[in-house]
């Protein structure tokens, strides 16, 4: 029945415009001029409403077109890394599911972490309902014409866009027919492949990929397998554009997550380790049946525009969006649990595009989404718990309501001077349905009205200085409003229940920079500054450390200074171009909280040197995790047929997970730099490449925490790791024919 509705719900629409595509400069202009980008347009809306050009724009916006997204493979975040002040960590351990930091901010597959980054796939946002969390490994990476990063909560992406928001725009069928093939192999038992058919006659365009990889992973428990197909087909007419696409996703992908410090060093291990690998990184923790993470996703998207008049556009967008999520977790001192979530989601988008002159371009439009959320958490046996009975703790879920009312204004004030502003009201309402004790339910109502203010100014030809104020919010979602209790303090996150409400976060957001733009370099700096308000945190419960709850925190504040420049060709070596970034992020507390600490246990044969107090945080302590310093550097050189690309990134030390004081009591996760190599020739129709990563075999950790050691021997407080990469090899083949 839930299904039916949605499907119901979302009948009677079908789709939006069409972005304008990103136009190379063309070959001629003289190596000292200044280009004219005014046909390079970015996203500004919610459901692909205006464009801007982004040359004009007031905020920064990092674009990534398909010719890098072909030679990136393992993930849409990793796209991202060599952009100014974005990082990857890993928490489970898989390449797949990686967590991404942007201005101290995140987005990340991990349920119960503050997810601050929207992320769209052609104007419909894909962060899951039941707690905002971004799954990367859904997305379609390798059918992407491009990747838009907007930074800050600068135009109608609506909520949860504190830092920005990630757009990715698919192919389209359009050009000649072609049909690729293409197929890879490389370490760690990894393989792959895909089939790709294209082409568009009388009209109509079709693009479709049939894609499928495997991997046995480099550490124990470590198998991932994901099948995915995307179709999407459309029609242009004189007046007329029309799409939809279709995205198939079903995954399995084993996490075996952290280690503790003492098994990396080659300290004691549990007697049930009888015979560890010889490298001490492949091992997983737990020793029972592993973590793992198995979604499928059904996706419709359809897009409809019409142009009435010279000056005006009408748009209408739809999309039907269906994922189940099996996740199974490993416990040591509990029963394992098992999740089973169910997600429809359904909306659409009207939108009026009226467009006077070339200088002025106002959208105003409505959208409305429904989320259908049912989760059902199970106890499981397991070595620790082998009489208890499978069963079911909890059952529950939500009809989450979202309404978004937005106006969007362009105007081109003088030859020099570019203005941009919108406005936005957002109603959400998340109500809590107790399906095993109808007593705990409860309703949840938002309503946030944010907005933003820019100006650009060309001060001499191809330099441009921009400024801008803009105001964001993020909704609590359904896994923290259901665990915010202090008096009933759950067992994160495997406990839900209607609790006291939780105040929407939001944030006041200033930015300023300048960027130039000529034939041979661009360069782009910008500053920022963002007051957070009502920050939610998990915090433990002083008389039960292993219970917590979610709460506001008063203040948080997010500054930094990013930086970029690209030489798009050098004089001395014809082929060859730059792209450096470096960042500089400080993100802290601006208030006195006692937050969670994941090493607080309480046992009876604990000694005073071991119990260690929660984490009191004060104004200007760190959070954890986030690099003051970033930077990426990569050396492109192409000749003939050949194509040859040299990376390094490097992302400074971190505190953390559980030192949100900054006490250094266990030192911090070190900083590291990391060189990447691809290499590529066409030969005829066929190209070969190789990708190695991690070039130089680097040992770091992308992610670390503190924690009580519960399998052992000693069972002390210490730092946990998840390894990072080694050094891995892949080498394909692409043979595409017109």
């Amino acid at each position: 029945m839930r299904v039916l509705q949605t499907i119901l719900f979302i009948g009677s629409f079908a789709a939006v415009h069409l972005p304008v595509d990103a136009q190379e400069p063309p070959d001629t202009i003289p190596s000292d001029s200044v280009i004219a980008l005014s046909g390079v347009r970015v996203e500004v809306a919610r459901m692909r409403a205006g464009v801007i050009p982004i040359v004009e724009a007031p905020f920064p916006v990092g674009m990534i077109t398909r010719n890098r997204i072909e030679r990136a493979y393992h993930s849409v975040a990793e796209i991202l890394e060599n952009l100014p002040g974005v990082s990857l960590g890993d928490q489970v351990g898989s390449p797949f599911q990686p967590d991404l930091r942007l201005r101290g901010f995140s987005v990340s597959p991990v349920v119960g972490l503050p997810q601050s980054i929207s992320v769209f796939i052609d104007g419909v946002r894909v962060n899951e309902a039941d707690a905002a969390q971004v799954h990367f490994n859904l997305l379609p990476m390798r059918d992407l014409e491009r990747v838009e990063l907007v930074r800050g909560p600068a135009g109608n992406f609506g909520k949860n866009s504190l830092a920005g928001a990630l757009n990715l725009v698919t192919r389209r069928g359009l050009g000649d027919s072609q049909v690729e093939l293409e197929v890879f192999g490389g370490d760690f038992g990894d393989l792959g492949g895909s089939l790709l058919a294209s082409g568009e006659a009388a009209g109509f365009d079709l693009y479709s990929r049939l894609s499928h990889r495997q991997t046995d992973g480099w550490r124990m428990k470590n198998h991932a397998q994901q099948l995915q197909a995307f179709i999407k087909m459309g029609r242009r007419g004189v007046r007329s554009d029309a799409w939809i696409s279709y995205t198939l996703s079903s995954d399995s992908i084993e996490g075996p997550q952290a280690l503790p410090e003492s098994w990396l060093e080659g300290g004691a291990l549990p007697p049930d380790i009888s015979s560890p690998p010889t490298d001490r990184r492949e091992l997983q923790y737990t020793g029972g049946n592993g973590d793992y993470f198995r979604p499928r996703l059904h996706f419709f998207n359809a897009h409809f525009e019409q142009t009435l008049s010279s000056a005006l556009e009408i748009s209408l967008s739809g999309f039907a969006r269906f994922t189940d999520f099996n996740q199974f977790n490993d416990n040591v001192t509990e029963p394992d649990a098992m999740g089973l979530t169910g997600i429809a989601s359904g909306g659409s988008a009207l939108q009026v595009r009226y467009e006077p002159n070339p200088d002025v371009r106002i959208a105003t439009g409505i959208d409305i989404a429904r989320n259908d959320v049912d989760i059902e958490i199970l106890e499981v046996p397991n070595r620790a718990f082998p009489d208890i009975e499978q069963k079911t703790t909890e059952l529950a879920g939500t009809n989450e309501n979202n309404l978004g009312l937005y106006t969007d204004l362009f105007w081109r004030a003088g030859r020099r001077t570019a203005l941009h502003s919108s406005l936005r009201f957002d109603h959400v309402s998340v109500p809590f349905r107790d399906f095993l004790d109808p007593e705990h339910n409860g309703d949840n109502q938002f309503n946030q009205i944010t907005g933003a203010l820019g100006v650009s100014q060309e001060t001499l030809p191809g330099v441009r200085l921009f400024a801008g104020y803009a105001r964001g919010f993020r909704a609590p979602v359904i896994l923290e409003i259901t665990c915010a209790d202090p008096e009933d303090p759950c067992p994160l996150p495997f406990e839900l229940g209607a609790d006291p409400p939780l105040e929407p976060v939001t944030t006041d957001s200033w930015q300023a920079g300048f960027r130039t733009e000529r034939s041979q370099m661009s360069t782009s700096v910008t500053a920022y500054w963002s007051e957070v308000h009502n920050d939610l945190f998990s915090v433990v419960d002083p008389e039960q450390p292993t219970r917590g709850f979610f709460t506001n925190l008063e203040g948080t504040r997010r500054i930094g200074l990013e930086g970029a420049m690209t030489i798009k060709s050098i004089p001395v070596l014809p082929g060859a171009s730059i792209q450096g970034s470096i960042a500089w992020t400080r993100a802290t507390f601006e208030t006195h909280a006692t937050l969670a600490a994941p090493f607080l246990e309480e046992e009876e044969e604990e000694t005073l040197d071991q119990i260690l107090p929660a984490p009191v945080v004060e104004p200007g302590d760190r959070f954890p995790l986030i690099p003051a310093f970033t930077a990426g550097l990569a050396i492109s050189y192409g000749r003939g047929e050949y194509q040859s690309d040299l990376s390094l990134h490097y992302v400074g030390e971190r505190f953390l997970v559980g030192d949100e004081g900054n006490k250094g009591n266990f030192g911090k996760l070190a900083g590291y730099a990391l060189l990447n190599l691809d290499i590529s020739r066409v030969v005829g129709p066929a190209t070969l490449y190789a990708e190695v990563k991690n070039l130089l075999d680097q040992s770091y950790n992308p992610f670390g925490l503190i924690s009580p050691n519960v399998r052992g021997p000693s069972e002390e407080i210490e730092p946990f790791f998840t390894p990072g990469l080694p050094r891995r090899m892949l080498i394909g083949a692409r043979l595409r024919l017109h």
